[in-house]
């Protein structure tokens, strides 16, 4: 990223490099917390792309929690799948024209 923006023109995913220096993190940490597990921010595998919910990180930077899941409303589930917090995501595009 080339320069900083603010959040009113950062788009709904964000990319490693922009949670990074919303966070003051390193790009690598934020990498290693995915991998990890322990990012407490969903992250989604978009046709090979880490992208993460700007939402989730504004609500974290507010002391709020960053999300729900409708199982943790209802009392059911503890997280975004059984080995961690990354969700993949594989579109084709051709499918989707």
């Amino acid at each position: 990223m080339s320069r900083a923006r603010t959040n009113s023109t950062l788009p709904p995913l964000l990319s490693v490099d922009e949670v990074a220096i919303l966070l003051g993190a390193s790009r690598s940490s934020i990498y290693r917390s995915i991998e990890r597990g322990d990012l407490p921010l969903p992250a989604f595998k978009i046709n090979g792309r880490i992208r993460i919910a700007r939402r989730a990180v504004e609500r974290l930077l507010a002391g709020e929690r960053p999300f729900v899941f409708a199982e943790d409303r209802l009392g059911a589930a503890s997280g975004p799948g059984d080995n961690g917090s990354l969700c993949t995501f594989d579109v084709d595009e051709r499918q989707s024209r």
